[in-house]
């Protein structure tokens, strides 16, 4: 018992295709500054997991993966912190 499968649309406009083809020089030198950027994130992140976890692996030292962790936290959240007081106090 064979049953047809439904073709597959053929898209002949693609938005985001023309939108890409028709970027301004500048726009484009951004574009791809951003993609570096964002390779640059993953690697660093890749190697930061990698270290914490072979610090895991290496000799339980869960307490320094703890301080690692809060240490790349914790200034990222202060500020939103004060924020969501302020307007807590504010409103």
């Amino acid at each position: 018992m064979s049953q047809m499968l439904p073709r597959r649309t053929v898209i002949t406009f693609d938005p985001l295709t023309e939108h890409l083809k028709n970027l301004q020089p500048d726009e484009v030198n951004a574009l791809h500054m951003m993609q570096g950027v964002y390779s640059n994130q993953i690697a660093l992140t890749t190697a930061v997991i990698s270290l914490q976890h072979q610090a895991i692996n290496s000799d339980n030292d869960l307490h320094g993966l703890a301080d690692s962790v809060a240490a790349n936290t914790l200034p990222r959240l202060t500020p939103i912190c004060n924020e969501i007081k302020e307007n807590l106090n504010n409103g």
